[in-house]
């Protein structure tokens, strides 16, 4: 099959509480500062979400991260946060702070962080800017931001409570800023959810269960409200939220716009004028992909990512290898690393996976969505990549 690696697209990166201060507006230091005093004082520790496999110091740390990547055959990753500045939970990726000012000066610091770290490694990260919806003149601002400061993406905000549903077109012209820069849209798992007390076990699995749910909103919104019809060149990548779910909620989406399921005379109701002149199956072939995270069966049968015939009908549509992304969840104590390329063996063994389907799977189809350079890339798949003879198909 030849030299292959991995371009993963969920990869969680944080700075020390020290780093952030740099980046931290001077009008907001003595609050952060007390922040920091706070958290010290707690025994909350910089780290973060890490597998104990790994040192801490990869969120943070360019060489020992890339270091760490090279062991496990990623070439690339596409990156999202692992706390902020500001943060109220110690495993919450964004903040929820009651203060709107605080929130927009952790967003921008980490931002900023953000873009100085991918610096440090050209052409192998793709950092996703955090945004708001809640100032659509401002949201607009960021996107242009993100692009003149080479990230890689718009990481999607969560739908909360009281906030703007993604099909009012109030959004129009963040979707239009979004396309014009052609910049993806990454929706990450957990966006969303609520912020169930008292923490514990309950509440994580709560979370676990849920979260693809919430994540999952955007998608039925989006394509229901004509975004992809009026942006049709807008690009959203569903990171992490889970994967099984996918696939029934476009069959079904699609039963109902063209009447097979009369649910109640729902037949009849879908006469009335849609903002939308497509199926949503045809909806997500042209704007849509799953990143699916940590990449294993347990999310996704393999069986859903053989090659999807557009003319299979209403009742076969999967996601198809065209649309799956791998991706490893580095460094997250879920992540698949340190046994990544074993799992890259066991999908590789799957009887309906093609070495065309599993180079996009890996690779390829990240290098389209997130813009990575394959050809610039190549030294480095050379170098740390894997012939798959040389793996082990012992189960991860």
């Amino acid at each position: 099959m030849g030299q292959m690696a991995i371009i993963s697209v969920d990869g969680h990166v944080k700075a020390t509480r020290a780093m952030w201060r740099n980046y931290i507006e001077p009008r907001h230091l003595d609050a952060y500062d007390d922040w920091v005093r706070s958290q010290e004082a707690a025994g909350i520790p910089d780290s973060g979400n890490v597998n104990p496999a790994f040192e801490p110091l990869v969120q943070w740390d360019s060489p020992a991260r890339l270091a760490a990547l090279d062991t496990q055959g990623v070439v690339a990753e596409v990156l999202f946060p692992n706390g902020l500045p500001f943060g109220a939970r110690r495993f919450e990726d964004v903040d929820r702070g009651a203060d709107p000012a605080l929130a927009r000066a952790a967003n921008m610091a980490h931002n900023r962080w953000l873009a100085d770290f991918c610096a440090e490694a050209p052409g192998k990260r793709a950092g996703q800017m955090i945004v708001t919806f809640d100032d659509i003149d401002q949201a607009v601002s960021d996107v242009y931001w993100a692009k003149e400061n080479s990230l890689g993406g718009i990481m999607m905000p969560a739908l909360e409570p009281g906030g703007i549903f993604f099909f009012d077109p109030v959004l129009d012209p963040i979707w239009a800023a979004i396309e014009e820069t052609g910049l993806p849209i990454s929706q990450h798992g957990g966006a969303g959810t609520p912020a169930y007390r008292p923490e514990g076990f309950a509440a994580i699995m709560t979370i676990a269960i849920e979260q693809s749910f919430f994540a999952g909103r955007s998608l039925w919104q989006m394509i229901l409200g004509g975004v992809f019809e009026r942006f049709p060149k807008l690009q959203v990548v569903y990171v992490e939220t889970g994967a099984d779910w996918i696939a029934p909620v476009i069959r079904q989406l699609d039963r109902r716009i063209i009447g097979a399921d009369d649910w109640i005379g729902f037949a009849v109701f879908m006469k009335r004028p849609k903002p939308f002149s497509r199926l949503p199956s045809e909806y997500w072939a042209t704007n849509c992909h799953a990143g699916i995270s940590p990449f294993a069966a347990s999310q996704l049968a393999y069986d859903e990512l053989k090659p999807y015939e557009r003319d299979a009908g209403v009742e076969h549509f999967q996601i198809g290898s065209d649309k799956a992304m791998f991706g490893v969840d580095f460094p997250h104590f879920e992540s698949l690393a340190p046994r990544t390329k074993s799992t890259v063996a066991e999908l590789a063994g799957h009887p309906g996976i093609t070495e065309a389907d599993l180079h996009k799977i890996l690779y390829t189809n990240a290098a389209t969505v997130y813009g990575f350079d394959l050809a610039a890339l190549q030294p480095d798949i050379d170098r740390v990549g894997f012939e798959l003879a040389d793996l082990s198909l012992a189960a991860a």
